[in-house]
């Protein structure tokens, strides 16, 4: 008997003992899978019931490691027969380690139909539908550009799940030194999205790794159309003084509206947001004040001096060299907050390594307490990107990202993810908060959180009860809340 025809009768057995294992499942269910933008579209109560039913199905049968062995022996034999099996165990299996073997089998088998069944997760809500999209992608007839290049259309890049696949393709192993070299429509495509907002990493980096003798003409010539382009108020005319009476007679969000509108502040646009920008920053100050001391009346274990230091003596140094590395001054909003208000500390660290104080809800420590750290706390990220930068080319030594504080599980001294930070090079006056959920300005997170008292993800209450907070729980959470005695000027 030939080796093929021996992994013929393998492959039959083996696909004969996985649909008889299959069939005793019968109270698992199915979970379809579900594309990126209708998973950003679920409650926290269905995304949690949705990862609860992969966790109950693991739990509910006993032999799901020998089915994972046995389809990974059918894609190792190649056995074709299998196919429509393992498309169903792919697309509907409540098992994750079930339908991780089954895309890695249909796509060991590769026939035309698994291979177009893989090919439909490229806007899969996890990473591994994704990424056995670009795995076939990337190994199909013709080149790597005629067969993910769509991915990177204007219409593509308009959708969270759009610039997921287009983040991960531009990531893939396959976008390599020489693919960049060889192919000038990837050099071209990189060189464009260097400084993209979602995509800027992942082009930057495969510009390292390729060839500076391919990437640095294509960059020199990037960064002199970069120099031409004059910093111009997108249009706007302004005559001085008036935003800054208009913010001294209340219009205090309109004006922060006008400013954040104009991309590129000219020196008119500058001196007068910096003024707007110190008029707000003592209101963001009193605030801070009389919040820290309602809070600390109520019992927050923060003290006044934890809270509210005040500002660094060495910060006008500290902005002018920033100024002095990254080409353009720090934006007004961050920079008069350093200036006035220096630091906001209500994260409640003493309690770490102790329980917390009695009649003081504990879901708080995860409600994102505010914190804005100075500029010389957070003078590591500028030693560090100086550091990482200085063999680059200028063009890709990418934004300086400047921490502002942890995130919502740091501050609850829980292992959590990408601290909050503030990019520069920005020319505007008031730069986005990165990595914090709300996707705000500076100024509008500073709102943000005034408005909850402190603590920033009071909006995110559907999720605490969908991962087990009771209504008793929240009653108390609420009521605490509203026994802090503050209200904030408005800024």
């Amino acid at each position: 008997m030939s080796d093929a025809s021996e992994d013929q009768n393998s492959g039959a057995r083996v696909l004969e003992s996985l649909l008889a294992a299959v069939a005793r499942w019968t109270d698992i269910g199915s979970r379809p899978r579900l594309t990126l933008d209708r998973w950003n579209s679920l409650t926290a109560a269905e995304a949690k019931a949705y990862q609860d039913e992969s966790i109950a199905a693991v739990r509910a049968v006993a032999d799901w490691r020998s089915v994972t062995d046995q389809i990974r022996e059918l894609g190792r034999l190649r056995y074709e027969p299998a196919v429509p099996t393992l498309i169903e165990l792919w697309q509907q299996c409540p098992i994750n380690p079930v339908q991780v073997a089954a895309a890695h089998a249909l796509f060991d088998i590769g026939t035309a139909e698994a291979r177009d069944t893989l090919r439909q997760g490229i806007h899969d809500h996890d990473h591994l539908g994704r990424f056995m999209a670009l795995k076939v992608m990337f190994t199909d007839d013709g080149t790597a550009w005629d067969n993910v290049g769509h991915l990177f259309s204007d219409e593509c890049l308009t959708t969270a799940a759009g610039q997921a696949a287009a983040g991960e393709a531009l990531g893939f192993p396959a976008v390599t030194r020489e693919l960049v070299a060889q192919d000038h429509r990837w050099l071209e495509l990189c060189v464009a999205l260097r400084d993209h907002e979602d995509l800027g990493r992942q082009a930057r980096q495969a510009l390292k790794d390729a060839d500076p003798a391919v990437t640095g003409p294509a960059l020199d010539a990037a960064r002199a159309r970069r120099v031409a382009q004059t910093a111009t108020p997108d249009g706007k005319r302004l005559r001085p003084g008036d935003l800054v009476a208009r913010y001294r007679d209340g219009d205090h969000r309109g004006v922060w509206r006008d400013l954040g509108a104009v991309a590129h502040l000219d020196d008119v646009w500058r001196a007068e947001a910096e003024q707007v920008a110190a008029l707000t920053m003592d209101r963001v100050r009193q605030n801070a004040a009389a919040l820290t001391a309602a809070l600390i009346a109520r019992g927050w274990p923060v003290s006044q001096e934890q809270a509210l230091p005040g500002p660094a003596a060495d910060i006008e140094d500290r902005l002018r060299r920033l100024e002095q590395i990254t080409g353009s001054p720090v934006p007004p909003a961050p920079a008069a907050f350093w200036r006035v208000v220096g630091t906001i500390d209500l994260v409640p660290r003493t309690t770490w390594d102790g329980p917390f104080p009695s009649g003081i809800p504990a879901q708080l420590a995860v409600a994102d307490p505010l914190e804005i750290i100075d500029l010389e706390t957070a003078w590591f990220d500028v030693e560090e990107w100086e550091e990482e930068s200085a063999e680059l080319h200028p063009e890709l030594a990418g934004p300086l990202a400047i921490t502002i504080a942890a995130d919502y599980w740091h501050k609850a001294d829980i292992s959590g993810g990408s601290p909050y930070s503030v990019r520069l090079p920005d020319t505007g006056a008031d730069p986005l908060v990165r990595d914090e959920e709300h996707g705000l300005s500076f100024t509008d997170y500073l709102r943000h959180a005034f408005a909850g008292k402190g603590f920033l993800r009071l909006d995110r209450q559907d999720e605490w009860v969908a991962h087990g907070m009771t209504r008793d729980q929240l009653a108390e959470l609420t009521g605490w809340l509203d026994g802090v005695d503050y209200r904030h000027l408005d800024f």
